[in-house]
């Protein structure tokens, strides 16, 4: 592993070294909470005032120019995922993303939902609401019953096993964020095909994944590839994008599924209300990425200085990335598991992990290392469920030394704190 690692750092060595300079971070300490929102690099903010210049000097020139601008950053997120242009919207976030999908998906009464006991709050809360709304139910896999020790195929079986006539969607997350756990998507769309075979087009279940814990880690070639219905990601975490801006994929079937739910300020969606010149569209001109797109007057400058993020992570290359939070992610659990009373939640095999590491004392409230640890100048996370713990999240900005310097101060502050109660 260390010579692997050793060969990437040879060839991009200056790269990294100049990825890091292209932030104001403050250097007085050390970030490994970077994963839930991310500093903009200089470089970006450049974009982004560019943009901003632009609209400042003429306002509604550039508000009738918008659809090129966006229309640019689009195909710039249609070669990151090597897709068509055609099959993306953009939103202000993952959250957005998926309430898109799920509040405009076609359900009947009674139809079923499939997702785990321990999705993020936006998700679980996305299906509730669906849930009272429209008379439907909810299917939990008990995710938190077996995340010790878990295997790739009791995941598997435990959200498949749920399926019944009734069911229609599943939406979970890629990489669960509560234990660090990268979920086998290839795997259950490979098995979710077979039972969707014999079903009617309409009948078919279709596949909703949060990627955003994913999205900027995993070298995926295709977004093809991993074989779901839809895919939501915020761009402001692993990729490094500006904040407020993300992605919602569908496939073609995907979006055959689901109406639109917020009016779209699309170019194709006003033509067709002002009908100005009573002009006949094109059945290819009528795409639902389009209507489905959440309408109104953004951010504009953020939105299309996303096309710089994504050429810049193509530029350092997906498999760089995956391979360098991979080793860093490898050496933070590798580092924690010797520290004595320390309980790690993410599994250690790297095919069920991603960037997250979760982990927890036993008897400690995690607030309180948080704190001790931000009083020595390292930021480590906290995560956002009742039963909470602490997360590191090591990105391409973080190097070795910075994840060993963490977890020696973790091992001296759980010493400390052991000490005092005796």
């Amino acid at each position: 592993m260390k010579e692997a690692y050793n060969l990437i750092k040879k060839i991009d060595e200056e790269y990294w070294k100049k990825f890091r300079n292209d932030f104001i971070l403050d250097p007085n300490f050390i970030h490994l909470s970077l994963a839930i929102q991310v500093s903009h690099s200089i470089q970006l903010n450049k974009e982004i005032d560019k943009y901003r210049s632009m609209i400042d000097k003429n306002p509604d020139l550039m508000r009738r120019e918008r659809h090129f601008h966006t229309g640019e950053t689009i195909t710039a997120a249609a070669k990151y995922l090597n897709t068509s242009k055609d099959l993306i919207a953009l939103t202000e976030s993952s959250t957005m993303a998926m309430a898109i999908v799920l509040n405009g998906f076609i359900f009947k009464k009674d139809d079923e939902i499939i997702t785990t006991d321990s999705e993020h709050y936006s998700l679980e809360k996305l299906c509730e609401y669906n849930a009272v709304r429209q008379n439907l139910s909810i299917k939990k896999f008990e995710l938190s019953k077996v995340i010790k020790g878990i295997k790739k195929e009791q995941i598997i079986n435990g959200i498949l096993d749920k399926i019944t006539d009734k069911t229609k969607l599943i939406a979970i997350s890629w990489v669960n964020s509560k234990y660090g756990l990268k979920m086998p998507i290839k795997d259950i769309a490979k098995k979710l095909k077979k039972i969707n075979f014999s079903r009617s087009e309409n009948e078919k279940i279709l596949f909703c994944v949060d990627g955003v814990h994913g999205f900027g880690v995993e070298a995926f070639q295709s977004i093809h590839e991993l074989d779901v219905d839809y895919f939501a990601a915020g761009c402001h975490k692993w990729l490094f994008g500006p904040r407020g801006t993300a992605i919602l994929w569908a496939s073609e079937k995907g979006w055959k599924r689901i109406e639109p739910t917020i009016p779209s300020f699309e170019k194709i969606a006003w033509d067709i209300f002002l009908s100005w010149e009573n002009k006949k569209f094109k059945e290819e001109e009528l795409l639902k990425s389009k209507f489905c797109t959440p309408g109104g007057f953004k951010n504009f400058e953020y939105i299309w200085a996303l096309k710089y993020a994504f050429e810049n992570q193509e530029k350092i290359g997906k498999i760089n990335i995956y391979k360098k939070i991979k080793y860093l992610a490898d050496i933070c659990k590798k580092e924690l598991i010797k520290i004595k009373n320390l309980e790690l939640i993410t599994p250690l095999n790297s095919e069920l992990s991603s960037g997250f590491i979760c982990f927890n004392f036993t008897g400690i409230e995690p607030s309180s290392i948080v704190k001790k640890m931000y009083d020595k100048n390292i930021i480590i996370g906290q995560s956002p469920y009742k039963d909470t713990c602490l997360r590191i999240t090591p990105s391409i900005f973080n190097t070795e030394e910075e994840i060993i310097t963490a977890c020696n101060l973790l091992r001296i502050i759980i010493k400390e704190i052991r000490n005092e109660k005796r």
